[in-house]
Order: structure tokens, then sequence, then C-alpha cells
């Protein structure tokens, strides 16, 4: 009997350091980078905490490959966990995983060409 944890996840996570705009609920907007991402989801760095369950506007800004140039991917996302996992003095920073609740086919595309950049 293995004791490794297996990977519940349906979609291949890679590290990336990109680009990300992100809309709150409240109307504020924020200018972040990423940790990981997968063509469902992504995690990224937070000077603020973000409850669970909290409906995010994101782009992310990709590499085209064959390409010198950039191309934005426009999703919406929900918060699914926060690290720490309450508000707490004197966090610098909350790590924040989000998945994917609606991405158009074309910017889905998009993401799943630069992601399989990344790991070709």
């Amino acid at each position: 009997m293995s004791t490794s944890p297996q990977e519940r996840r349906g979609a291949t996570r890679v590290d990336a350091n990109l680009k990300l705009q992100v809309q709150l609920p409240e109307g504020a907007a924020a200018s972040l980078e990423t940790i990981n991402i997968s063509s469902s989801g992504l995690y990224f760095r937070s000077d603020r905490f973000m409850e669970p369950m909290t409906k995010l506007a994101l782009e992310l800004e990709v590499g085209v490959p064959d390409g010198d140039g950039t191309a934005l991917v426009p999703c919406e996302g929900l918060v699914v966990r926060t690290l720490p996992e309450a508000p707490a003095e004197g966090v610098e920073a909350y790590e924040v995983a989000v998945f994917f609740t609606h991405i158009a086919a074309d910017a889905k595309a998009t993401l799943e060409r630069h992601i399989a950049m990344l790991l070709g």
C-alpha cells in the first residue's frame, strides 16, 4: 500500500509567475502574480485576505507560443482556499487558490497552449 498522497486534480498544474489582474467584489482591483496555474484554476499571493467562496473577475497575461507577444486570458473564478485560513495581524501575504467558474473557449485554448509551452 502506498503512503504517498494521490493527485486528485484533473488538470496539470505548472509553476508560473504571470501577471494577474483581480477585480474584487467590492470594486477594488489588484495587480498580482500567480504562483502556479492549470486549465481549471490558479494559485496566487495577495496582501489581503480573500474569503473562500468569493467570486473574482480575473485576467491573466500569458506568453504566446511561436511569438514574442503576450495574450490576455479573461476569466471568472471562485476562491476555494486561502492560507492562512483567517485574517491575521502581521501576515504579509495570503496564498489564494481559485477554481475557474467561467472561461471562454478561446481563452481556455490560449491558456492551455501556454501551459503546454511551459511543460514543453
